[in-house]
Formats: C-alpha cells, sequence, structure tokens
C-alpha cells in the first residue's frame, strides 16, 4: 500500500498479507502540507478493493469564515501593552449584516489571551443592562448571547480584562454565528497582548 500526495509518493510502500493485524500504518504527512488545495491518494498493488480510514488532526489559528453567515463581529484591545495590575478593554462590535431579517439567537465567543482575566461584575452589568442576554466563561473563551439582532442592527459591548500575569499572549480567534447555525461562522483574528511584570 502507497501514500501519494499530488502524485507524489510519500514514505515507502507498506507491505501486508492476510496474517497482518492491526491498522496499517502509512507516513505523516503533515510536512509535505503547505497551505491551499492538495490531492491525497493511497493506492494498493495487486489485491483486491480495501476500505480504510483516515485520522486528520489539524490546527488553523484563524479558520476561513463562511460566505453564509450573515453577521459581522470586530473584536480589538484598546490596547496591545499593558502592565500588570492594570485594566484594559476589549470592544465587541456585533451586526446583524442583513437589512430584511432579523438574525435569532446571535452569539459571540471571544478568545481572551492568557494571563488576562474577564471581569465577573461587569459583564453582570451588561446583562442587567440589557447589553447582552447572558455570558459564560469558558476557559479562555467568553461567550456572550443575545435573544435577536434587528435588521442591520449593530451592537458595540466593552469587555474589561485585567493584566494579571506578565507575559506575550495570543488568544483564540473569536468568532460569531446564530445559535442554531453554528455550523455557518464568521471568524476574527485572534487578539495579542503583552502584559510587563511591576517592577
Amino acid at each position: 500500500m502507497q501514500l501519494l500526495v499530488d502524485g507524489t509518493p510519500a514514505g515507502s510502500a507498506v507491505a501486508f498479507d492476510e496474517r497482518t493485524t492491526g491498522a496499517i500504518k502509512l507516513v505523516d504527512v503533515a510536512e509535505m502540507l503547505d497551505p491551499g488545495a492538495h490531492t491525497i491518494e493511497v493506492r494498493m498493488a495487486g489485491g483486491s478493493a480495501m476500505p480504510c480510514t483516515f485520522a486528520v488532526i489539524y490546527s488553523d489559528e484563524k479558520p476561513d469564515s463562511s460566505p453564509a453567515c450573515k453577521l459581522g463581529l470586530s473584536v480589538k484591545l484598546s490596547n496591545s501593552r499593558v502592565g500588570e495590575g492594570g485594566v484594559l478593554e476589549a470592544h465587541v462590535t456585533l451586526v446583524n449584516k442583513e437589512e430584511d431579517k432579523t438574525a435569532p439567537t446571535p452569539v459571540a465567543i471571544i478568545g481572551i489571551p492568557g494571563g488576562l482575566e474577564v471581569r465577573h461584575d461587569q459583564l453582570k452589568e451588561l446583562v442587567k443592562s440589557g447589553k447582552i442576554a447572558a455570558y459564560e466563561v469558558l476557559g479562555r473563551n467568553l461567550v456572550l448571547y443575545w435573544r435577536a439582532l434587528e435588521p442591520g442592527q449593530k451592537v458595540a459591548v466593552p469587555i474589561s480584562l485585567v493584566a494579571a500575569i506578565p507575559g506575550d499572549y495570543t488568544g483564540p480567534a473569536s468568532r460569531a454565528y446564530r445559535y442554531y447555525t453554528d455550523e455557518q461562522k464568521v471568524w476574527v483574528d485572534p487578539l495579542r497582548v503583552t502584559i510587563t511584570p511591576v517592577r
């Protein structure tokens, strides 16, 4: 059995017969896959057709946005550099890009860089004032919920963050979608921050 990437053999062919047990492991091709489209093939010399499965594990700092997503998202830090113990804001703007349809149950997930902590008292105030319907903090993600956005409606939400641990940090990419169509997401660049130690 031979693995090919873009028509070029990857590694050596692997022999097997009727006594072979377990998975037939082929070469790892991660280093052969630069950005862009590729064709990966498995060819078998001799024998008959055989079913196979692939396991692909990959990560992307900022996945591609779905063109079907009708929400717009912007997330910016008030400052990319802050002293330990200092406070800065993430300016979150969510917009319903449709001019004639309400966007039901929009969700924005804001990737918080390590070293920064959200202020729960400020988030509770945002709920109380009606700026957001609810929130949760899941690891390094702050999840913001709304009941609906009217056609063309834009909401701007300031998120207060405390610089707790010095270092250089990059958060997960932020994204937005409608709750029941989570396969249609808009993604924005990850937030980056440098927290300087107190001397």
